[in-house]
């Protein structure tokens, strides 16, 4: 199947990764993939080191209305050209001109929007009615709630409504116990139940709370430690450093500003993986990366965290922007190491049997062929370029 997805988004979000991962996979099985990012930053080189085919000269998020025109006048020509099956439309922007692509466009490829960073629910402007409802063929979501929206929004039909979360590849951790201290790589001191914070530096991953439930943590669990790693986005590392001698928790935290590549080992020595975002997680990767580790997990019930989490099986789930909350849960497993291994355990299990990327993939290819048979009228043969 030929498929052309386009995200006009670019930084280390969830919403550029799904992209990258679902184009990659899908062309590993056999699709033609055509990926359009923007022309520059972390997006575009995300999918050139995944090995897909790039357009490197086409912003889709040029506001201008000439620059508009010419991007519609190209998508147009791109249609005529390689003749998709099927388009992913990742970003409102993306969307908005596919739309408009589609409806002078022959043939027809299935237009798909895909949702799965923007927490924010679908307009109802007259606009935003006609784009969904008529030029799109498919909507996908990451979760139950960005799907309740659309059904009650916009009164999108079940059959044109499906959601397919983030995925985890299990390779990525065997589950094997680590022998070498990674923690103590990382300056940690010894004997101390870890704590991590793993989250862009934003403050929407609520990072802030965080540090507020800190000290009431410590006033039961002196011997805690908390790990913040993650990418420098709103907030810096040297911020950080800053709150934390103002809390007089400077020898009690420990920031990693970058990406480390034994991430999954230092992962599963940690005591509990948080999630304390006030808002986001559409996706909330490093939930999945938590799960495969073995950890048990502390998460706030906003984006797609409670479609994840169970109640008691995994962790704790929270109210969002709530310290007290959020320092009685981690506390509270703090004070229970058996049950942490219990959930751990449960947490794992559960990912490699329902939340790899494999099964994702499959329920793409299911999806694509539905919704590319509806609109043309025939059977289109999984992995068979058109």
């Amino acid at each position: 199947m030929k498929i052309i997805s386009s995200i006009a988004l670019d930084g280390r979000s969830a919403g550029s990764w799904y992209a990258v991962e679902i184009a990659h996979r899908l062309q590993a099985r056999g699709h033609d993939i055509l990926f359009i990012p923007r022309p520059k930053g972390s997006t575009i080189a995300m999918a050139r080191e995944a090995g897909l085919t790039v357009i490197d000269d086409l912003d889709l998020d040029e506001r201008s209305p000439r620059q508009i025109y010419r991007n519609l006048r190209r998508l147009t020509g791109l249609v005529r050209q390689y003749r998709p099956d099927a388009v992913l439309a990742h970003w409102g922007e993306d969307h908005a001109l596919w739309g408009l692509a589609k409806s002078v466009s022959r043939p027809r490829p299935a237009l798909i929007r895909v949702r799965v960073l923007d927490p924010k629910p679908p307009k109802r402007h007259p606009l935003s009615r006609w784009l969904h409802r008529s030029a799109t063929d498919m909507i996908v979501t990451s979760n139950q709630r960005l799907a309740a929206a659309y059904r009650t929004r916009l009164k999108i039909p079940p059959d044109r409504l499906q959601i397919i979360p983030a995925g985890i590849e299990p390779s990525a951790w065997s589950g094997e116990r680590v022998t070498e201290d990674h923690l103590r790589k990382l300056g940690i001191p010894a004997g101390c139940s870890v704590v991590v914070l793993l989250a862009r530096f934003s403050p929407v991953k609520g990072h802030r709370v965080m540090l507020s439930a800190i000290p009431h943590i410590r006033r039961q669990h002196p011997d805690a430690h908390f790990l913040w790693l993650g990418f420098p986005s709103e907030y810096r590392a040297d911020m950080f450093q800053r709150w934390f001698v103002e809390g007089n928790l400077a020898d009690h935290i420990t920031v990693v500003e970058t990406m480390i590549p034994d991430l999954y080992a230092v992962l599963s020595q940690c005591a509990i993986g948080v999630v304390a975002s006030i808002g986001s997680e559409s996706v909330s990767r490093s939930f999945l990366e938590y799960m495969l580790c073995g950890i048990p997990v502390v998460a706030t019930d906003v984006g797609g965290v409670p479609d994840m989490m169970r109640q008691g099986e995994f962790g704790r789930l929270i109210p969002p922007d709530n310290a007290k909350a959020l320092a009685e849960a981690i506390s509270f497993l703090l004070d229970k190491p058996a049950l942490r291994v219990e959930l751990g355990k449960n947490a794992r299990a559960h990912v490699l049997q329902h939340a790899t990327w494999d099964q994702r993939v499959d329920q793409w290819e299911d999806l694509l062929d539905r919704t590319v048979s509806r609109v043309r009228g025939a059977t289109v043969l999984r992995g068979s370029p058109q």
